[in-house]
């Protein structure tokens, strides 16, 4: 996009502007790790060990998922260009799921309740996407299908090249993270119950991506009109839902609202599938058919947010 900012020389080697934001990601989460866990010898630990083992493996599965599921990669597959990091191509999913499974391996290291850690790890991981987001301006990721409405195609918000005006979705997805990571500190602070904070972090932000992988429209990891990215989103929030929901019933706090729940992720993927093919192939109105995406997202999202927080009521008078 920026393309005469995307390398720079420096000390002999070509520095990349999107590597440097996503290093100042992992900076900025390893920076508020350290702040959360301040006083806590132990859970200091598990996050110094978190902080180890989570760059490694960050990097490996992204950079796998990318290679394993990008269908523009498979025809080239190797190990040779699997190795190749400096040519590009790296899912964002991966990096996450990396620093997910290096936080829980810590817990088991270090002893200490896997819960609490990761609760401490969502607030860390929407810091790191912040930065990182903002560093795919400097690539060729992030912006959306041509812009059919003049009011956002004339904005900050539009990228225009020769041929027409495109969304940068990918300043969106940086805001969309900072909001997160707001909400996720303000919550934390309520001391919910343990795993809460990192349950609502995976349905908001399974939620929230599963919308701006469809705005997406730059070929990354991408099948027709459906994004894996997408998908995997769309997965992260119904598994938070299918958990919460199982957890109300066993924990006795009642089958409505679980039902309900369930009941509406029966009605919300279909009607997302529906949707996106709304967008990709209709001549109906892209900002009607986002309105009834977020809709249908809604519904679930306000669920889930009401079993957690009767959960944390519950917990706080227990």
């Amino acid at each position: 996009m920026l393309t005469d900012a995307r390398a720079f020389p420096l000390l002999g080697t070509q520095v990349y502007a999107y590597g440097l934001l996503v290093m100042l990601g992992c900076w900025l989460a390893m920076s508020l790790l350290l702040w959360l866990t301040r006083g806590q010898p132990r859970e200091r630990l598990a996050m110094a060990w978190t902080a180890v083992l989570g760059l490694p493996l960050g990097l490996a599965l992204a950079r796998l998922m990318y290679c394993l599921l990008d269908p523009g990669f498979a025809p080239f597959i190797s190990l040779r260009n699997i190795l190749a990091l400096r040519g590009g191509g790296f899912a964002m999913y991966g990096a996450l799921i990396g620093a997910v499974l290096a936080a829980w391996l810590s817990a088991k290291l270090t002893e200490v309740p896997a819960a609490g850690l990761l609760d401490r790890l969502a607030p860390a991981l929407a810091a790191f996407l912040v930065p990182a987001r903002l560093g795919e301006g400097f690539t060729a990721l992030g912006i959306s299908r041509p812009l059919t409405t003049p009011l956002l195609a004339n904005s900050f918000l539009a990228f225009r090249d020769e041929y027409d005006a495109y969304l940068r979705t990918y300043l969106l997805e940086a805001a969309v993270a900072a909001i997160l990571l707001a909400i996720l500190l303000r919550y934390l602070r309520t001391k919910p119950r343990p795993g809460n904070t990192f349950l609502l972090f995976g349905l908001l932000y399974g939620l929230t991506q599963t919308l701006m992988e469809s705005l997406r429209y730059d070929g990354h990891l991408r099948y027709s009109f459906v994004g894996v990215q997408q998908v995997l989103s769309a997965v992260l929030f119904s598994l938070v839902i299918l958990r919460l929901a199982l957890r109300h019933i066993r924990g006795g706090y009642g089958a409505r609202l679980p039902a309900f729940a369930m009941a509406s992720l029966a009605v919300t993927l279909p009607a997302l599938v529906g949707i996106e093919f709304l967008i990709d192939r209709s001549e109906l109105g892209k900002l009607f058919s986002y309105l009834l995406y977020l809709l249908a997202l809604a519904i679930p999202g306000v669920l889930g947010i009401l079993m957690l927080n009767k959960e944390d009521r519950v917990w706080t008078k227990g």
